[in-house]
């Protein structure tokens, strides 16, 4: 997307339209106060922003609506706003026509048929600005940002008070909350998050939604098949003790609830007499007391093992002191045999105190017996690290062990508690009302078991599994430490033209690495006394250098990369701080020699960066400067000097008139 021109219409009707040259450096040179500024202002207007940045007075008394007609691949789009209304500062009504053979427009075929939103989508899908959104961090109180057209324009254009401030790298970094959406929409800018991010979020947060209720559904129905299992158990042991099945219950759920019910609607099983039926629940009352004590047992080994554990950690810290304080012999250089011998010579010679000479009754420890007390005290903290793994396996065999015996535990006590209550109730009645209430009841809740199988339970936690599997991946695809990865690596390609061009402009602090820093919004270079960011960079010539090479490596990125960023760079009074006279305004020559050098510098990049990314890449300098070599007046486009101005005299004539 390039600029092909520029059209005003005035409030009689009339038109005055400025062409520019696509893939080329354009430079619109002239006097001071002739309206140059004013350009970037209805570009960024035309591009869909709401609020009209134009200065008042001749442009805004004579102006009614302001176009641009842009070349797009393979087409054209006229664009045309017009001014507020008096009072007002802003609009959202627009004018938007796509064509291949688009020019400007009469007066009265301008009509108003779209607004400000629609122009930033429609020209946005035309360069490719596919549909994305970035999501702030979770607990941010800021709203996720979609990058429009309107963003990508931020990169594209630089107001006379922007390209030499030291504080501001890019268009409205000061303006609230535009420095972060900058730092938010830059990454996609550059490609550093996948094309169909916001889809990718969209289906993360469905399959997210579609993961806790699967995830629900198979917690529920395998806590119910634990709760089925254990009333199963229970059910099982009171039928037993009433002579109902036999004593060891089947492995298979499906099994076991099918004997049950044979066991209590059967109206030929033989009864059980009372004194065996006693017999039963006086061996369930065994069986209880016996579980209890093996999990005493059981809990008792536990605490055992985690006091050794704690034990042998207090041990283990003391070795590990006196072995750090014994290490420091590895720094002598001591072998096995040089201590030996040293140990022979000094059993010789005997024992006596450095001081005064007296024999020792305990002689201090020689290097010998020091590097041996090393050597065991790392033997035995090898034999305690080794019995760890082995300790917490025996741990957590212990911890399954206890949870079987507690769940064979509770069925033992639930039905025990059964076979009390229902003999409390049954104790008045005959035998044979005694043994159908007790069918019945047994009856009664078996029915109530859940009736989740175990294939219903290995279909859910598949299916869980399965979304699980999707929302891991879809997270990986989308993982904030990657996106930061990919960035960095845009950005030190980046970096690599902006050291080039700064060491070529002769910019301060050029030796080292020149970078953006996109978490300051700034320039920095790596010197050798540490980084220097371009807010600690003293003069406005720096500041102009570094922010023209940034956005010509950002610009040369975007076009190598084919990123859906329009292919303009707006520059405005680039050279303000070596024309310090009006006389060198007026000529367009700066009048010392160095600044002269300077500017032609600036210049030429300028113009070799453009030639190189020809017919890719379009620049529009609107500049004081005039210089006088030819690649520099081929490329001028506009000269208002001798009273030619962006507004023609006859509009302000008739404006004043009326």
């Amino acid at each position: 997307m390039q600029l092909l021109a520029i059209i005003l219409y005035s409030t009689h009707g009339d038109r005055r339209v400025l062409n520019f040259t696509t893939g080329a450096l354009n430079i619109v040179t002239g006097e001071s106060k002739t309206g140059k500024s004013a350009l970037l202002d209805i570009v960024e207007y035309c591009l869909g922003r709401d609020t009209m940045q134009m200065p008042v007075g001749p442009i805004t008394s004579t102006v009614s609506w302001y176009a641009a007609l842009f070349d797009l691949d393979g087409g054209r789009a006229f664009v045309a706003r017009p001014a507020p209304q008096a009072g007002r500062a802003s609009t959202q009504r627009a004018m938007l026509e796509f064509g291949t053979e688009l020019e400007p427009l009469d007066f009265d075929d301008l009509v108003v048929n779209a607004d400000s939103d629609a122009v930033r989508e429609q020209l946005g899908r035309r360069i490719g600005i596919d549909e994305n959104l970035h999501q702030p961090p979770v607990g941010s109180a800021r709203y996720a940002v979609e990058a429009h057209i309107g963003h990508a324009a931020l990169l594209c254009l630089q107001r006379q008070g922007e390209i030499a401030n030291r504080d501001l790298l890019f268009h409205r970094q000061g303006d609230q909350g535009m420095a972060q959406t900058l730092k938010d929409t830059i990454p996609y800018f550059v490609g550093a998050v996948p094309r169909d991010q916001a889809l990718k979020r969209a289906q993360l947060a469905s399959t997210r939604r579609e993961l806790r209720r699967v995830e629900a559904s198979y917690r529920q129905a395998e806590q119910a098949s634990q709760a089925a299992d254990a009333g199963l158990t229970t059910l099982w042991r009171e039928a037993y003790a009433l002579g109902m099945v036999e004593a060891e219950p089947p492995a298979d759920r499906s099994t076991m609830v099918n004997l049950l019910h044979a066991a209590v609607t059967a109206t030929t099983a033989p009864e059980a007499p009372d004194r065996e039926v006693a017999d039963r629940v006086a061996a369930l009352h065994r069986d209880r007391d016996l579980l209890r004590d093996r999990l005493r047992g059981l809990m008792a080994e536990r605490e055992v093992l985690l006091q050794q554990n704690a034990s042998e950690s207090d041990f283990g810290g003391a070795v590990r002191l006196q072995t750090a304080r014994l290490a420091s012999l590895n720094l002598l250089g001591l072998t096995a045999e040089g201590t030996a011998a040293d140990a022979r010579a000094t059993n010789a010679e005997g024992s006596s105190c450095p001081l005064c000479g007296s024999a020792l009754a305990e002689p201090d420890p020689l290097p010998e017996q020091l590097r041996q007390s090393l050597l065991q005290l790392n033997d035995q903290l090898n034999g305690v690290d080794a019995a760890r793994p082995a300790r917490r396996a025996a741990l957590e065999a212990l911890d399954e062990q206890t949870t079987s015996l507690r769940d064979q535990l509770r069925a033992a006590e639930a039905a025990i508690q059964s076979l009390t209550a229902s003999q409390t109730i049954t104790d008045q009645l005959p035998e044979v009302a005694r043994r159908d209430f007790t069918r019945g009841r047994i009856h009664a809740t078996l029915a109530a078991l859940p009736g989740s199988s175990a294939a219903e339970l290995a279909r859910l936690r598949h299916q869980y599994e399965a979304v699980l599997q999707q929302v891991q991946a879809l997270e990986a695809e989308l993982d904030p430490a990657e996106e930061r990865e990919q960035l960095t690596s845009r950005l030190v390609a980046i970096s690599h033209d902006m050291t080039v061009w700064a060491d070529r402009l002769q910019l301060e602090h050029r030796g080292g690495s020149v970078r953006l820093d996109l978490n300051r919004l700034t320039v920095v270079t790596d010197t050798e006394q540490g980084p220097a960011p371009l807010f600690r960079i003293g003069s406005g010539e720096n500041w102009v250098g570094y922010h023209l090479v940034t956005h010509l490596a950002l610009q040369r990125y975007f076009v190598r990369q084919r990123r859906p960023v329009p292919r303009i760079l707006m520059l405005d009074q680039p050279t303000q701080v070596w024309y310090r006279s009006e006389v060198d305004q007026q000529t367009g020559q700066p009048g010392q020699d160095s600044d002269r050098e300077a500017v032609t510098r600036l210049f030429r990049l300028i113009y070799d960066v453009v030639a190189e990314l020809a017919p890719e890449m379009q620049v529009v300098v609107c500049d004081h400067a005039n210089l006088p070599e030819k690649w520099f007046q081929d490329s001028v486009e506009h000269n208002w000097r001798g009273g030619e101005k962006l507004i023609p005299q006859e509009w302000i004539n008739r404006a004043a008139a009326t």
